[in-house]
Protein backbone atom coordinates (compact mmCIF):
# COMPACT_ATOMS: atom_id res chain seq x y z
CA UNK A 1 0.00 0.00 0.00
CA UNK A 2 1.33 3.50 -0.93
CA UNK A 3 2.39 5.50 2.07
CA UNK A 4 -0.23 7.79 3.28
CA UNK A 5 0.24 10.89 5.08
CA UNK A 6 -2.18 12.43 8.00
CA UNK A 7 -2.98 14.68 10.61
CA UNK A 8 -4.92 15.51 13.29
CA UNK A 9 -6.67 17.83 15.62
CA UNK A 10 -4.64 21.18 14.77
CA UNK A 11 -7.16 22.63 12.33
CA UNK A 12 -3.61 23.04 9.42
CA UNK A 13 -3.01 21.11 6.17
CA UNK A 14 -0.91 17.97 6.22
CA UNK A 15 2.72 18.92 6.25
CA UNK A 16 3.59 15.83 4.42
CA UNK A 17 3.40 15.80 0.90
CA UNK A 18 0.41 13.94 -0.98
CA UNK A 19 1.43 10.08 -1.37
CA UNK A 20 2.51 9.50 -5.45
CA UNK A 21 0.65 8.42 -8.29
CA UNK A 22 -0.33 4.35 -7.55
CA UNK A 23 0.55 2.09 -9.61
CA UNK A 24 -2.50 0.29 -11.50
CA UNK A 25 -4.43 -1.70 -9.51
CA UNK A 26 -5.16 -5.84 -9.84
CA UNK A 27 -7.61 -6.36 -12.74
CA UNK A 28 -11.46 -6.58 -11.33
CA UNK A 29 -13.72 -8.80 -12.20
CA UNK A 30 -17.65 -7.73 -11.97
CA UNK A 31 -18.53 -11.53 -12.52
CA UNK A 32 -16.82 -12.54 -9.30
CA UNK A 33 -17.53 -9.63 -7.23
CA UNK A 34 -21.41 -10.78 -6.62
CA UNK A 35 -22.42 -9.87 -2.93
CA UNK A 36 -25.98 -10.04 -1.50
CA UNK A 37 -28.15 -7.38 -2.96
CA UNK A 38 -31.00 -6.50 -0.92
CA UNK A 39 -34.61 -4.76 -2.12
CA UNK A 40 -35.59 -2.78 1.10
CA UNK A 41 -39.31 -1.90 2.01
CA UNK A 42 -41.03 0.43 2.87
CA UNK A 43 -40.98 2.53 0.10
CA UNK A 44 -39.47 4.81 -1.56
CA UNK A 45 -37.48 1.15 -2.64
CA UNK A 46 -33.65 1.54 -1.97
CA UNK A 47 -31.07 -1.41 -2.64
CA UNK A 48 -28.35 -2.35 -0.85
CA UNK A 49 -25.03 -4.53 -0.82
CA UNK A 50 -24.09 -6.05 2.47
CA UNK A 51 -21.07 -8.50 3.22
CA UNK A 52 -21.03 -9.99 6.92
CA UNK A 53 -17.80 -11.40 8.61
CA UNK A 54 -17.67 -15.37 9.20
CA UNK A 55 -16.88 -14.85 12.49
CA UNK A 56 -19.45 -12.84 15.17
CA UNK A 57 -18.50 -8.64 14.66
CA UNK A 58 -18.45 -5.72 17.23
CA UNK A 59 -18.89 -3.37 14.23
CA UNK A 60 -20.83 -2.25 11.17
CA UNK A 61 -20.69 0.45 8.63
CA UNK A 62 -22.82 1.69 6.61
CA UNK A 63 -21.67 3.18 3.33
CA UNK A 64 -23.33 5.97 1.58
CA UNK A 65 -21.93 6.43 -2.09
CA UNK A 66 -21.93 9.11 -3.79
CA UNK A 67 -23.75 10.81 -6.89
CA UNK A 68 -23.86 8.05 -9.77
CA UNK A 69 -21.23 5.66 -7.86
CA UNK A 70 -23.97 3.17 -6.21
CA UNK A 71 -23.19 0.58 -3.90
CA UNK A 72 -21.72 -1.78 -7.07
CA UNK A 73 -18.50 0.73 -6.57
CA UNK A 74 -18.01 -0.58 -2.90
CA UNK A 75 -18.37 -3.88 -3.46
CA UNK A 76 -14.45 -4.59 -3.02
CA UNK A 77 -14.48 -2.51 0.06
CA UNK A 78 -18.01 -4.27 1.54
CA UNK A 79 -15.75 -7.54 1.16
CA UNK A 80 -12.01 -6.33 2.39
CA UNK A 81 -13.63 -5.13 5.41
CA UNK A 82 -15.90 -8.13 5.87
CA UNK A 83 -12.59 -9.83 6.00
CA UNK A 84 -11.03 -7.54 8.71
CA UNK A 85 -14.30 -8.91 10.92
CA UNK A 86 -16.08 -5.52 10.19
CA UNK A 87 -20.19 -6.02 8.67
CA UNK A 88 -20.59 -3.80 6.11
CA UNK A 89 -23.16 -2.72 3.95
CA UNK A 90 -23.80 0.23 1.00
CA UNK A 91 -27.24 1.55 0.33
CA UNK A 92 -27.76 3.40 -2.61
CA UNK A 93 -29.76 6.73 -2.29
CA UNK A 94 -32.57 7.27 -3.89
CA UNK A 95 -32.81 7.67 -7.76
CA UNK A 96 -29.05 6.44 -7.36
CA UNK A 97 -27.43 2.71 -8.40
CA UNK A 98 -30.11 -0.08 -8.20
CA UNK A 99 -32.45 2.15 -6.71
CA UNK A 100 -34.97 3.09 -8.96
CA UNK A 101 -36.03 6.55 -10.19
CA UNK A 102 -38.89 8.01 -8.93
CA UNK A 103 -41.87 8.09 -11.64
CA UNK A 104 -41.71 11.66 -13.02
CA UNK A 105 -45.63 12.31 -13.53
CA UNK A 106 -45.46 15.50 -15.88
CA UNK A 107 -48.09 17.34 -16.35
CA UNK A 108 -49.82 18.08 -19.70
CA UNK A 109 -48.40 20.96 -21.87
CA UNK A 110 -51.01 23.13 -23.04
CA UNK A 111 -50.70 24.62 -26.55
CA UNK A 112 -53.03 27.92 -26.46
CA UNK A 113 -53.14 27.85 -30.52
CA UNK A 114 -53.95 24.38 -30.65
CA UNK A 115 -57.23 25.04 -28.01
CA UNK A 116 -58.21 28.46 -29.42
CA UNK A 117 -58.21 26.26 -33.06
CA UNK A 118 -60.43 23.34 -31.24
CA UNK A 119 -62.54 24.93 -28.66
CA UNK A 120 -63.06 28.59 -30.61
CA UNK A 121 -61.90 32.35 -30.35
CA UNK A 122 -65.03 33.15 -28.66
CA UNK A 123 -64.58 30.85 -25.65
CA UNK A 124 -61.74 33.06 -23.93
CA UNK A 125 -64.50 35.42 -23.07
CA UNK A 126 -66.91 32.76 -21.98
CA UNK A 127 -64.42 31.37 -19.74
CA UNK A 128 -63.35 34.78 -18.59
CA UNK A 129 -67.15 36.25 -17.72
CA UNK A 130 -67.64 32.03 -16.42
CA UNK A 131 -64.45 32.23 -13.94
CA UNK A 132 -62.58 35.64 -13.64
CA UNK A 133 -59.61 33.92 -15.31
CA UNK A 134 -57.41 34.25 -18.35
CA UNK A 135 -57.63 30.83 -20.45
CA UNK A 136 -54.90 29.21 -22.67
CA UNK A 137 -52.22 29.95 -20.08
CA UNK A 138 -49.55 27.63 -18.86
CA UNK A 139 -49.46 26.17 -15.91
CA UNK A 140 -46.78 27.95 -13.02
CA UNK A 141 -43.94 26.34 -13.26
CA UNK A 142 -43.13 24.41 -10.19
CA UNK A 143 -40.73 21.56 -9.13
CA UNK A 144 -41.69 18.23 -9.96
CA UNK A 145 -43.33 15.99 -7.11
CA UNK A 146 -41.07 13.23 -7.66
CA UNK A 147 -37.60 15.71 -7.48
CA UNK A 148 -38.92 16.00 -3.79
CA UNK A 149 -37.09 12.52 -3.27
CA UNK A 150 -34.23 13.82 -4.02
CA UNK A 151 -33.74 16.45 -1.82
CA UNK A 152 -30.97 15.80 1.23
CA UNK A 153 -33.59 15.45 3.92
CA UNK A 154 -35.30 13.09 2.27
CA UNK A 155 -32.89 11.02 1.52
CA UNK A 156 -31.87 10.89 4.76
CA UNK A 157 -35.42 9.45 5.85
CA UNK A 158 -34.89 6.79 3.35
CA UNK A 159 -31.45 5.86 4.49
CA UNK A 160 -33.11 5.49 8.12
CA UNK A 161 -35.48 3.60 6.96
CA UNK A 162 -32.94 1.45 5.35
CA UNK A 163 -30.95 1.11 8.37
CA UNK A 164 -34.00 -0.29 10.37
CA UNK A 165 -34.50 -2.60 6.89
CA UNK A 166 -31.07 -4.31 7.25
CA UNK A 167 -31.48 -5.06 10.90
CA UNK A 168 -28.98 -2.13 11.75
CA UNK A 169 -30.89 -0.04 14.12
CA UNK A 170 -29.89 -2.27 17.09
CA UNK A 171 -26.52 -0.83 17.60
CA UNK A 172 -24.86 2.05 16.53
CA UNK A 173 -23.17 2.25 12.60
CA UNK A 174 -20.62 3.57 11.74
CA UNK A 175 -21.03 5.66 8.82
CA UNK A 176 -18.85 6.20 5.32
CA UNK A 177 -20.07 9.24 3.32
CA UNK A 178 -18.98 9.37 -0.40
CA UNK A 179 -18.53 12.55 -2.64
CA UNK A 180 -22.14 14.14 -3.09
CA UNK A 181 -23.63 11.74 -0.41
CA UNK A 182 -21.88 14.42 2.16
CA UNK A 183 -25.33 16.71 2.65
CA UNK A 184 -28.08 13.67 2.99
CA UNK A 185 -25.62 12.22 5.25
CA UNK A 186 -25.01 15.18 7.50
CA UNK A 187 -28.96 15.06 7.83
CA UNK A 188 -29.09 11.54 8.86
CA UNK A 189 -26.46 12.13 11.59
CA UNK A 190 -28.58 15.05 12.80
CA UNK A 191 -31.36 13.33 12.79
CA UNK A 192 -30.58 9.82 14.37
CA UNK A 193 -26.91 10.84 16.56
CA UNK A 194 -27.97 8.17 18.67
CA UNK A 195 -27.35 5.61 15.72
CA UNK A 196 -24.30 6.81 14.73
CA UNK A 197 -20.82 5.45 16.13
CA UNK A 198 -18.48 7.49 14.56
CA UNK A 199 -18.23 9.52 10.63
CA UNK A 200 -15.52 8.96 7.35
CA UNK A 201 -15.92 11.26 5.02
CA UNK A 202 -14.71 9.97 1.37
CA UNK A 203 -13.63 12.84 -0.60
CA UNK A 204 -16.97 14.56 -0.19
CA UNK A 205 -18.40 17.57 -1.51
CA UNK A 206 -21.65 19.62 -1.82
CA UNK A 207 -20.69 21.63 -4.48
CA UNK A 208 -18.01 19.31 -6.88
CA UNK A 209 -19.54 15.92 -6.95
CA UNK A 210 -17.10 13.77 -9.43
CA UNK A 211 -18.92 12.47 -11.68
CA UNK A 212 -20.04 15.36 -14.16
CA UNK A 213 -24.40 15.40 -13.75
CA UNK A 214 -24.48 18.52 -15.70
CA UNK A 215 -23.92 16.68 -18.91
CA UNK A 216 -26.73 14.67 -18.58
CA UNK A 217 -28.73 17.66 -18.99
CA UNK A 218 -26.92 18.81 -22.07
CA UNK A 219 -29.29 17.75 -25.20
CA UNK A 220 -27.84 15.08 -27.50
CA UNK A 221 -24.11 14.51 -25.33
CA UNK A 222 -26.18 13.69 -22.29
CA UNK A 223 -27.96 10.64 -24.35
CA UNK A 224 -24.91 9.99 -26.68
CA UNK A 225 -22.29 9.72 -22.83
CA UNK A 226 -24.79 7.36 -22.09
CA UNK A 227 -25.48 5.39 -25.44
CA UNK A 228 -21.58 5.29 -26.35
CA UNK A 229 -19.52 3.06 -24.10
CA UNK A 230 -16.01 4.62 -24.90
CA UNK A 231 -17.67 7.87 -23.95
CA UNK A 232 -18.91 7.03 -20.66
CA UNK A 233 -16.05 5.23 -20.20
CA UNK A 234 -13.86 8.43 -21.01
CA UNK A 235 -15.69 10.36 -18.37
CA UNK A 236 -15.28 7.88 -15.83
CA UNK A 237 -11.52 7.98 -15.91
CA UNK A 238 -11.53 11.42 -16.85
CA UNK A 239 -13.41 12.89 -13.62
CA UNK A 240 -13.71 9.86 -11.16
CA UNK A 241 -11.32 7.07 -11.30
CA UNK A 242 -7.74 6.86 -12.14
CA UNK A 243 -8.21 3.12 -13.78
CA UNK A 244 -11.60 1.59 -15.00
CA UNK A 245 -11.79 -1.47 -16.79
CA UNK A 246 -14.06 -2.03 -19.75
CA UNK A 247 -16.48 -4.68 -17.76
CA UNK A 248 -16.49 -2.02 -14.66
CA UNK A 249 -17.16 0.67 -16.96
CA UNK A 250 -20.13 -1.09 -18.86
CA UNK A 251 -21.33 -2.35 -15.36
CA UNK A 252 -21.58 1.16 -14.26
CA UNK A 253 -23.13 2.20 -18.03
CA UNK A 254 -25.78 -0.89 -17.41
CA UNK A 255 -26.81 1.11 -14.44
CA UNK A 256 -27.42 4.55 -15.63
CA UNK A 257 -29.44 3.20 -18.40
CA UNK A 258 -32.12 2.03 -16.14
CA UNK A 259 -35.36 3.31 -16.91
CA UNK A 260 -35.37 7.27 -15.65
CA UNK A 261 -31.65 6.57 -13.90
CA UNK A 262 -30.18 9.62 -16.05
CA UNK A 263 -33.10 12.20 -15.11
CA UNK A 264 -32.52 10.78 -11.38
CA UNK A 265 -28.82 11.17 -11.14
CA UNK A 266 -29.01 14.35 -13.05
CA UNK A 267 -31.92 15.96 -10.76
CA UNK A 268 -29.94 14.66 -7.49
CA UNK A 269 -27.18 16.94 -8.59
CA UNK A 270 -29.63 19.96 -8.68
CA UNK A 271 -31.29 18.91 -5.58
CA UNK A 272 -27.68 19.46 -3.80
CA UNK A 273 -27.53 21.83 -0.86
CA UNK A 274 -24.61 23.70 -2.36
CA UNK A 275 -24.68 26.20 0.86
CA UNK A 276 -24.28 23.51 3.18
CA UNK A 277 -21.28 24.68 5.71
CA UNK A 278 -19.57 21.59 7.09
CA UNK A 279 -17.92 23.08 10.20
CA UNK A 280 -21.33 24.72 10.76
CA UNK A 281 -22.90 21.41 10.97
CA UNK A 282 -20.39 19.99 12.99
CA UNK A 283 -21.36 23.12 15.59
CA UNK A 284 -24.64 22.45 15.32
CA UNK A 285 -25.16 20.28 18.66
CA UNK A 286 -23.24 18.35 21.16
CA UNK A 287 -24.48 14.83 20.16
CA UNK A 288 -22.59 15.78 16.44
CA UNK A 289 -19.28 17.53 18.30
CA UNK A 290 -18.91 14.75 20.14
CA UNK A 291 -18.66 11.76 17.04
CA UNK A 292 -15.59 10.38 16.11
CA UNK A 293 -14.55 11.91 12.75
CA UNK A 294 -12.12 10.83 9.82
CA UNK A 295 -11.81 12.18 6.79
CA UNK A 296 -9.84 10.40 3.79
CA UNK A 297 -8.54 12.48 0.54
CA UNK A 298 -7.35 12.13 -2.89
CA UNK A 299 -3.48 13.33 -2.46
CA UNK A 300 -2.46 12.55 -5.79
CA UNK A 301 -5.55 13.70 -8.32
CA UNK A 302 -5.45 17.43 -8.77
CA UNK A 303 -4.29 20.45 -6.65
CA UNK A 304 -7.56 22.12 -6.64
CA UNK A 305 -9.22 18.84 -5.01
CA UNK A 306 -6.28 18.97 -2.72
CA UNK A 307 -6.93 22.36 -2.06
CA UNK A 308 -10.39 21.04 -1.31
CA UNK A 309 -9.18 19.06 1.35
CA UNK A 310 -7.67 21.62 3.25
CA UNK A 311 -10.85 23.32 2.83
CA UNK A 312 -12.30 20.54 4.95
CA UNK A 313 -9.46 20.41 7.58
CA UNK A 314 -10.15 23.95 8.79
CA UNK A 315 -13.95 22.85 8.93
CA UNK A 316 -12.68 19.75 11.49
CA UNK A 317 -9.92 20.53 12.97
CA UNK A 318 -10.57 17.47 15.28
CA UNK A 319 -11.00 14.93 12.74
CA UNK A 320 -8.19 12.16 11.47
CA UNK A 321 -7.21 13.27 7.81
CA UNK A 322 -5.35 11.23 5.74
CA UNK A 323 -4.26 11.42 2.58
CA UNK A 324 -5.24 8.42 0.53
CA UNK A 325 -3.47 7.24 -2.84
CA UNK A 326 -6.90 6.82 -5.14
CA UNK A 327 -8.92 8.84 -7.44
CA UNK A 328 -12.09 10.62 -6.01
CA UNK A 329 -13.61 7.12 -6.78
CA UNK A 330 -10.71 5.27 -4.40
CA UNK A 331 -13.34 2.91 -4.15
CA UNK A 332 -12.31 1.41 -7.52
CA UNK A 333 -8.48 1.95 -7.40
CA UNK A 334 -7.65 1.85 -4.20
CA UNK A 335 -9.77 -0.30 -2.38
CA UNK A 336 -7.29 -1.90 -0.36
CA UNK A 337 -5.79 1.14 1.24
CA UNK A 338 -9.34 2.63 2.00
CA UNK A 339 -11.14 -0.40 3.58
CA UNK A 340 -7.80 -1.02 5.79
CA UNK A 341 -7.64 2.84 6.84
CA UNK A 342 -11.37 2.50 7.41
CA UNK A 343 -11.37 -0.78 9.63
CA UNK A 344 -8.17 0.22 11.77
CA UNK A 345 -10.02 3.48 12.60
CA UNK A 346 -13.45 2.44 13.50
CA UNK A 347 -12.39 -1.33 15.17
CA UNK A 348 -10.34 1.65 17.50
CA UNK A 349 -13.02 3.38 19.04
CA UNK A 350 -14.31 1.91 22.10
CA UNK A 351 -17.52 0.07 21.86
CA UNK A 352 -20.45 1.60 23.22
CA UNK A 353 -22.64 0.40 26.53
CA UNK A 354 -25.30 -0.59 23.43
CA UNK A 355 -23.01 -2.64 21.76
CA UNK A 356 -21.87 -4.36 24.65
CA UNK A 357 -25.40 -5.14 25.52
CA UNK A 358 -26.12 -6.90 22.05
CA UNK A 359 -22.68 -8.52 21.99
CA UNK A 360 -23.34 -10.37 25.40
CA UNK A 361 -26.90 -10.73 24.31
CA UNK A 362 -25.96 -12.40 21.52
CA UNK A 363 -23.00 -14.80 23.12
CA UNK A 364 -25.36 -15.88 25.32
CA UNK A 365 -28.29 -16.83 22.80
CA UNK A 366 -25.22 -18.84 21.04
CA UNK A 367 -24.03 -20.50 24.23
CA UNK A 368 -27.75 -21.54 25.07
CA UNK A 369 -27.62 -23.39 21.55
Amino acid sequence: MPPASSAAGDGAPPDQEPPPSPPPPRPASCLSSALPVLKLHPGPDLFAVTSRPAAAHRHAVLVLPGLAAGSFSFRHVLRSLSSRGVLAAAVDLPGQGMSPAAAAAAPPSKNPFREIMDRGVFHAFEHLVETGEVPFQEPAATEPSHALLYAPHEAAASVARAVDALGLAAAPVHLVVHDSALVAGAAFVSANTAAVRSVTLIDTTAVLPAFPAAVLGVPVLGSMVVRVPALFKGLLRLCCAREMGAEVAEAHRAAMRMEGKRDAVFESWKALNQSFDLKEWRDSSEAVRKLPMMVLWSGSWTDRWIDEGKKVVAALPDAKFVYHSGGRWPQEDAYDELSELIAEFVTSLPTSVRSQHIDQSSEQATAQE
